[in-house]
């Protein structure tokens, strides 16, 4: 159970420190591309417009605001192209870059001819070159198309760099809070021991008081003979003994960590469960039903699958509505033996079903119901399932409750 809850923290909290890092990293990442394309297509507008027919003072202290200066175009290397409305190349100038051959010129322009978006992104030559198309007033456009391979190749390293630092963190997140865990677990591990504790104490020291009631109990009724008195006190001492021995049980069955699983057949243990069962429902006036196929086999302990049976056909039994049905199906899909425990229970809407697998939880809240109970059996039947490694839920369809075990064959 320990183990179990170490594992889960460690899950819980690396799982959430990949999901804040990875949000993070993403959030840079796309913020750092974003400026760079951003640098890339505000640095194309001032070279369409570097010479002084297309460039004022104004449009100079326009473009220092964004951390551009006319020597960009000394930096940058560029071809511009003018083509005409049908996009067929009328001149273009290749002063400013050396990558291209007069042979290419026709193919390299052509991607970014071909499209009819004014601005974009494409690669030629293992190279990422950006473009911008201006129209003019004489029917004709003017091109500027751009490397920008050294913009977004440091931006593609700064990706590449923060992925393996994320990843580096990660681990080392991962190896810190492994470390720690056992210590960040430790006080709910021993507030739990201290309760566990606390119940096998209590239940040893409650049996005393209860052993002597029950004795000078049974000695007045041999003196003075039986009366309602007597009778209740018998019962409640009953019934407490009853509760006693379910919370040693359920204390011992949740220590167990040398638990062995073994193969077990299934379908001879519902039988069993089944056959006792039905005589008790039929006798309450209500209808048990079983279908059970033949030979199906899990891997848990013996015992417990019986006891685990046995508490769903009880509880069903015992909260079925009055004349109501109880059926128990037990068939094998894939791997998964399944065993339904379903019946009538027409005060069922509303119900907080999640926690009907806490200890102590009754859906009577008064603690006045009629049905015997204490709360306990169906925390039981979970832990056993969760030390057979296999699911257990319930849920409410049609004024029909249903509990569905799964368990691997």
């Amino acid at each position: 159970m320990f183990k179990e809850l170490r594992i889960k923290f460690i899950i819980i909290s690396a799982l959430s420190m990949f999901i804040v890092l990875g949000m993070v990293l993403f959030l840079v990442n796309i913020i750092t591309y974003r400026n760079a394309i951003s640098d890339v297509f505000t640095t194309l507008e001032f070279l369409s417009k570097h010479s002084d027919k297309y460039l004022d003072e104004k449009d100079i202290l326009a473009f220092e605001k964004k951390e551009i200066t006319p020597e960009i175009q000394y930096e940058s290397r560029y071809i511009t192209v003018t083509v005409d409305k049908n996009g067929k190349l009328i001149n273009y100038n290749s002063e400013h870059i050396f990558a291209i051959d007069d042979s290419e010129i026709e193919e390299f322009i052509n991607f970014a001819t071909v499209t009819n978006s004014k601005r974009g992104i494409f690669v030629y030559d293992n190279l990422i070159y950006a473009f911008l198309k201006v129209p003019d007033s004489l029917n004709t456009t003017n091109i500027t198309i751009m490397d920008c391979t050294r913009y977004l190749s440091n931006v593609e390293m700064f990706i590449r760099f923060s992925i393996n630092v994320g990843v580096i963190s990660m681990l080392l997140l991962i190896l810190v809070i492994s470390v720690f865990s056992r210590k960040a677990i430790q006080p709910m591990v021993n507030n739990i021991k201290a309760q566990k504790q606390f119940i096998t104490n209590a239940s040893h020291e409650l049996k005393t008081p209860l052993a002597v009631i029950s004795a000078n109990t049974e000695v007045m009724e041999m003196m003075n003979g039986k009366n309602e008195w007597t009778e209740s006190t018998i019962n409640q001492v009953n019934k407490m003994s009853e509760l006693i021995s379910q919370l040693v049980v359920l204390s011992k069955l949740e220590e167990r960590e040398d638990i062995v699983l073994t193969d077990v057949n299934i379908s001879e243990e519902a039988k069993k469960v089944a056959e006792s069962f039905k005589t008790v429902a039929e006798t309450n006036g209500k209808k048990f039903e079983s279908s059970i196929a033949e030979d199906i086999h899990v891997t848990a302990e013996l015992k417990g699958v019986h006891e685990l049976i046995n508490i769903l056909v009880d509880n069903a039994v015992k909260y079925c509505d009055d004349e109501g049905s109880i059926k128990m199906e037990l068939v094998q899909k894939g791997k998964t033996a399944l065993l339904t425990v379903s019946n009538d229970y027409s005060d069922g809407e509303g119900v907080d079903y999640k926690r009907f697998f806490d200890r102590f939880y009754r859906e009577d809240q008064s603690h006045n119901s009629e049905k015997q109970g204490f709360g306990i059996g169906l925390s039981m039947a979970d832990s056993l399932v969760r030390m057979f490694k296999g699911k257990i839920s319930v849920n409410y369809k049609n004024k029909i409750i249903s509990f569905v075990v799964a368990l691997n064959t």
